[in-house]
């Protein structure tokens, strides 16, 4: 019997202080690529379910599988990687809206529609535009209160840039390149990045997926300190080193400001950068940045970071609360589709599309 197959979980896309930020191109490398199932229907009609079974009976066969999740409802799914066939299934209607980029060379469409029935939607057509709107008012809702809670990271970030001394921040960065000059060997090809999220600021609060992808098998470092700007630009100088020497490098943003990056993962060399303070105890190396910050001028700002700290909070909190209320829209939708759906004949489709993709392995 086959070991069961790894599974790896990130976030495709994000709520973030700039709406939704999508980074779906990088599910999966078109050009490598044997097919990409681009999934179109409305809520309800079982594309999440229909992604979990066919990933499951992968997983269960031996396949390394990435899970991508919904950052609005992180039970659901988004996307499915098979990793040894070369496959994705994807989520590609709204907000997430996918169309395909090679049309029957390597993208298809699942038109999920031709299983409901069309006529039983005439009662409801009023309903689901109402609920949409108030759906939609959520969410717009809720990116308000990501707006502000971004505005007040600005401003930590400012006033950590107040107790920066620029001397001992450029002799820190030059070590740093220099310890890791010799993990990042030149390999004579060309090095890749690949963008996504760990962490999402979902219905449910802030969900991260970073254990799963930073095994214990793993070399670890964390970044720590108050600055989350100066954590970035050293995470993307050391990204950049080691793409720049041939190697491809997974780089996952911050959920609240995606210009923010909190974690670098270097897969060929098992290695990882982090900001995530969970990874504390697993961490080979802790490199504290604050040491390249004046500590009196650190300290004379400490109660206002402090201070917008606790604000931010406040605010992620109140997003996540419009979030949820969005999900309940999406609930109420999906109970008017759901009765509308012939779901064996989904099944069916599903059994189909698994042999499918065995032909690939």
């Amino acid at each position: 019997m086959a070991l069961r197959g790894k599974i790896r979980r990130v976030f495709p896309g994000g709520n973030t202080y700039k709406g939704f930020h999508s980074f779906y191109d990088y599910i999966i490398e078109s050009e490598k690529a044997n097919r990409i199932f681009c999934m179109k229907g409305g809520p309800g009609v079982g594309k999440s379910s229909f992604m979990k079974s066919i990933a499951t009976e992968f997983l269960d066969s031996g396949c390394d599988v990435e899970f991508h999740h919904c950052s609005s409802d992180p039970d659901s799914l988004d996307a499915v990687v098979i990793k040894q066939a070369k496959v994705a299934i994807l989520d590609g209607t709204a907000p997430h809206v996918v169309d395909p980029k090679n049309p029957g060379a390597v993208d298809e469409i699942l038109n999920f529609g031709v299983f409901w029935d069309s006529k039983g939607f005439d009662g409801h057509r009023n309903k689901i535009l109402e609920i949409n709107r108030e759906k939609k008012c959520c969410y717009e809702s809720g990116y308000q209160y990501l707006k502000s809670a971004k505005a007040l990271q600005d401003d930590i970030e400012i006033n950590a840039a107040y107790a920066l001394d620029s001397a001992k921040w450029h002799q820190l960065v030059l070590s740093l390149r220099d310890e890791f000059a010799g993990i990042a060997a030149k390999t004579g090809g060309l090095g890749k990045e690949r963008h996504l999220f760990h962490a999402a600021l979902t219905s449910e609060g802030r969900v991260s997926f970073a254990e799963t992808l930073i095994d214990d098998g793993m070399r670890c470092f964390l970044l720590d300190g108050v600055d989350s700007k100066a954590k970035s630009d050293l995470l993307l100088l050391l990204a950049r080193e080691f793409v720049f020497k041939g190697n491809d490098v997974e780089i996952f943003h911050q959920p609240l400001n995606p210009e923010r990056v909190e974690m670098v993962i270097v897969l060929n060399l098992n290695l990882a950068f982090t900001s995530d303070t969970a990874f504390s105890e697993r961490a080979e190396k802790i490199i504290s940045l604050d040491k390249a910050f004046m500590p009196e001028k650190l300290e004379q700002r400490r109660e206002m970071i402090e201070k917008d700290k606790g604000m931010m909070e406040q605010l992620l909190n109140e997003a996540y609360s419009r979030f949820k209320a969005a999900k309940l829209k999406h609930g109420e939708l999906e109970k008017l589709y759901i009765p509308l759906m012939d779901f064996g004949a989904v099944d069916e489709f599903r059994i189909r599309i698994a042999d499918r993709i065995r032909k690939f392995l």
